[in-house]
């Protein structure tokens, strides 16, 4: 069966702002956003925080991660960069002038063709390659009167597109569940126990965490029984039981049951050492001895692209849990919340959701180890076989700029 795309084309800068936020499925800001070409369709697009202090340092980590990124998509060409803040106009476009040459420069060196560089702050909008810009930029509403902005949305039925902070944010709580699951957690974890409906205590036991995700993963997020929440917070207080699972949520019940084999040998590890877990796990990220297959998952370091649709369901779920519990029962929870996020690619909330289990607890030990792999840039391999495929909503511009060094203009 052939999938029936609709391909957006724009043949202006307006046109093709119009069309952006859908591209990524998110509205923006503070953000420079890298969108990825093969010829004249879009791949995919990358996003970026906009340092809030501008140095030359900060401009080059922005370039060579973008550059590193792209380099490694199959059929990538060229590039097109947006930077979007709350900045005025005239600041905003004289302000990140640096950091745009930076990127132009990197990207044609590389053999990239720059397609465009446009400017979105909170009062205009324009090019760097147009000759004459005005000086507070073409109006914002120019953008939302686009023919392009109807078919856009037409493209995604009408939907409101989310803030790329939206992710960061906990459903709301209900306090009397969170009561129940808090007296649950800390019955089976401090007393071995469980109560059933009517209140009596009867002796408990872990559940299998290969069959849990695949029970709990049944359910839409909002509606997963009582007994499963409590379960899945449980068991992500037992390191290898949480890495498990994290993966399994990913990948697939196969790779549960393979990274079960592989926590095996952890724990011998850990019993011969007297080491923790997740301090075992750690010694062997930062020697490079994670396990081939598991510890490359874990890692990004493999091309086997995960389940998407297994992921989005996974973090409504851990984020309903995560949202029911006090800040100290949170942290491991978070860190496969936070691995989740990073697994398609946003890093930003990922980091977010870390910071919250460090502040919970500084010595959380996954929580620094994802911290450091995450912090350092590091973006998972899969993403880019995930994008070196067209993207669901492919794009296509008739625009083909000369060299964006040439085109530069400075303001004065």
């Amino acid at each position: 069966m052939t999938e029936n795309r609709v391909i957006l084309r724009s043949t202006t800068s307006t046109d093709f702002l119009a069309t952006l936020p859908t591209l990524m499925g998110r509205t923006v800001r503070e953000s420079v956003v890298v969108v990825a070409f093969r010829g004249k369709r879009t791949m995919g697009t990358m996003r970026l925080d906009l340092p809030s202090l501008r140095s030359p340092e900060h401009d080059a980590a922005i370039c060579s991660l973008a550059l590193g990124a792209l380099s490694r998509l199959d059929g990538c060409d060229g590039a097109t960069f947006v930077v979007y803040t709350d900045d005025t106009f005239p600041v905003a476009y004289a302000g990140r002038e640096a950091l745009i040459q930076r990127l132009d420069e990197g990207f044609e060196s590389a053999g990239f063709q720059v397609k465009d560089a446009l400017c979105v702050a909170g009062d205009g909008y324009a090019s760097w390659y147009e000759d004459d810009p005005p000086f507070d930029g073409h109006p914002p509403a120019r953008i939302a009167q686009s023919p392009l902005a109807a078919d856009a949305a037409a493209v995604r039925g009408g939907k409101r597109l989310p803030a790329h902070t939206a992710d960061t944010a906990l459903p709301p709580a209900d306090p009397a569940l969170a009561r129940l699951l808090v007296d649950a957690v800390e019955d089976l974890l401090c007393d071995g126990v469980e109560r059933d409906a009517f209140g009596r205590i009867h002796p408990g036991s872990f559940p299998d965490g290969v069959e849990l995700v695949e029970r709990i993963l049944a359910y839409e997020p909002d509606v997963v029984p009582f007994p499963l929440m409590m379960q899945l917070a449980v068991l992500a207080f037992l390191p290898a039981r949480r890495d498990e699972m994290m993966l399994q949520m990913a990948f697939g019940r196969g790779v549960g049951e393979r990274a079960r084999a592989d926590s095996d040998r952890w724990h011998e590890r850990q019993r011969a050492t007297g080491q923790s877990m997740d301090d075992v796990i750690a010694a062997e990220t930062a020697a490079g001895d994670l396990p081939g297959e598991i510890g490359g998952l874990m890692s990004g370091d493999s091309d086997r692209i995960p389940d998407v649709d297994r992921i989005r369901r996974a973090t409504g779920i851990l984020r309903r849990v995560v949202a029911h519990l006090p800040a100290d029962l949170r942290p491991d929870l978070l860190c496969m919340l936070a691995w989740q996020h990073w697994a398609l690619g946003a890093g930003t909330v990922a980091g977010h959701h870390l910071d919250a289990a460090l502040q919970a607890d500084p010595d959380h030990g996954m929580a620094r180890v994802l911290t450091a792999l995450i912090g350092s840039g590091k973006i998972p391999e899969w993403l880019f076989r995930l994008h070196s495929d067209p993207p669901p909503v492919p794009h296509a511009t008739g625009r083909r700029r000369p060299t964006a060094a040439k085109r530069r203009r400075t303001r004065t």
